[in-house]
């Protein structure tokens, strides 16, 4: 009987994750290289980077938020449960993806390796707090609010910058420390946020 239960909850997964986002992330990633590929490969390379993390977000998405709030499985497992389905695809995708860019060298290839881990650290996190105020569907809110802090970032000098998309003084340690760093902050975000509700302080 637990063998059926959780091959149950697993064909749920799947099938309750909203892939159409991701889709599309992933057709316009790959258009992205398509049409820019032998050309400068940094800027290709984030774009297609904030797409897929943008896509990513929504695997936390889940219809049955409430109901499955009073299960016995947690719901940090639940998600980890969902990404396990979803991440290794969209990692996978983007390692095709940079390998047919290329990379001026080795330096800009970590910067970007270390960019695309801070996306999807933030995109976690994004979508846990959004996902747990909005009653499972937090997916929405991952685009605009990356956008808004990649706007808000560029504004700043290049000193101060905490999401950098171009050089800043210090050379590439500084851009990998930062990229670094918000992985870790989402990380963080995403795993308070993904308490189980009956957890909750008054």
């Amino acid at each position: 009987m637990p063998v059926l239960i959780r091959n149950d909850f697993v064909r749920y997964t799947v099938r309750s994750i909203p892939w159409l986002p991701l889709v599309l992330a992933a057709l316009l990633a790959t258009l992205i290289v398509a049409m820019r590929h032998g050309q400068s490969a940094a800027l290709p390379l984030q774009a297609v980077s904030i797409a897929l993390a943008s896509g990513a977000g929504y695997a936390l998405d889940d219809p049955a938020f409430e109901i499955f709030a009073t299960s016995p499985r947690s719901m940090l497992r639940r998600r980890l449960e969902r990404l396990a389905v979803v991440e290794p695809l969209v990692v996978l995708l983007w390692v095709v993806l940079l390998a047919w860019q290329g990379t001026a060298g080795s330096e800009e290839m970590w910067a970007i390796i270390a960019m695309f881990a801070g996306l999807l650290g933030l995109t976690l996190g994004i979508a846990g707090a959004a996902s747990r105020r909005s009653r499972g569907h937090g997916g929405i809110a991952v685009a605009p609010t990356l956008f808004v802090a990649l706007v808000l970032s560029t504004v700043l000098t290049p000193r101060w910058r905490p999401l950098p998309l171009g050089d800043i003084p210090g050379g590439w340690s500084p851009i990998y420390l930062r990229w670094t760093s918000a992985c870790v902050i989402g990380l963080l975000v995403f795993l308070l946020s993904s308490r189980d509700l009956a957890s909750r302080r008054p």
